[in-house]
């Protein structure tokens, strides 16, 4: 599996060549990210939390204490690097400056970080968290959407559409944990049911709310193994 999924990149590097500049500092690079701004993102290293991603300090401990206790709809979340002011500006010039070119850099590297972890899974389907209409109207697109097609381009594996957000919730990043769950409350539903073992996409993992109420959804409807992958994840 890792060396198809490394042979599909190759290809499509050499279809699809990148301007060499930075995607932060726009100087000359040799990669989408220059090699000064790529050290100063503090990507997440093992041992990390088996739930949300975050790094902690025992091999030992499965769950971090920001997850323990929490019932948990995935069976594993992976977070590529923490959220400081670099992943933070890449995901806001995504989110809400129109770069959506960065998905492919964000895409690449979760790719690079499921094949290092190993999980061991063979997956079906890649899953975007879905935005609501009125939400996608707005904005003009979905940035989980753009980087689950990236990753669905480099890693070979079909992306599925049919999680669908069908109520239009306030903004949560002033809600607490709980506040967020009693929102997403019926939030998503299926158009179909997804077999299978499926990755699902967020650009970040704040409190988990809304990849867990989509993961219920998911494992209701009977998909098999849900990994769900963010770019970032909060300290």
């Amino acid at each position: 599996m890792k060396i198809l999924f490394r042979l599909i990149e190759a290809f499509l590097e050499m279809l699809y060549p990148r301007k060499l500049t930075c995607i932060l500092c726009n100087n000359e690079s040799e990669d989408e990210l220059c090699d000064l701004c790529k050290g100063s993102i503090q990507f997440n290293i093992e041992p990390v939390c088996e739930s949300c991603g975050r790094m902690i300090m025992k091999s030992s401990y499965m769950i971090c204490h920001h997850c323990k206790g929490i019932r948990r709809y995935y069976d594993r979340g992976l977070s590529v690097a923490v959220y400081d002011e670099l992943s933070k500006k890449m995901i806001f010039n995504l989110k809400y400056h129109d770069k959506r070119y960065i998905s492919h850099t964000i895409a690449k590297y979760m790719l690079d970080f499921i094949i290092k972890i190993d999980l061991d899974i063979d997956f079906d389907v890649i899953v975007p968290v879905p935005l609501h209409q009125e939400r996608y109207h707005q904005r003009g697109y979905n940035q989980a959407e753009l980087i689950a097609k990236h990753l669905s381009k480099l890693s070979g594996l079909p992306m599925n559409r049919d999680l669908v957000r069908r109520k239009n919730t306030k903004p949560l990043y002033t809600l607490s944990a709980e506040e967020r769950s009693t929102v997403l409350a019926q939030a998503f539903e299926l158009k179909t049911p997804i077999v299978g073992n499926i990755i699902l996409v967020d650009d970040i993992f704040t409190t988990g709310s809304t990849l867990n109420m989509c993961s219920k959804v998911l494992k209701s409807n009977g998909c098999g193994y849900i990994l769900v992958i963010t770019f970032a994840v909060g300290e």
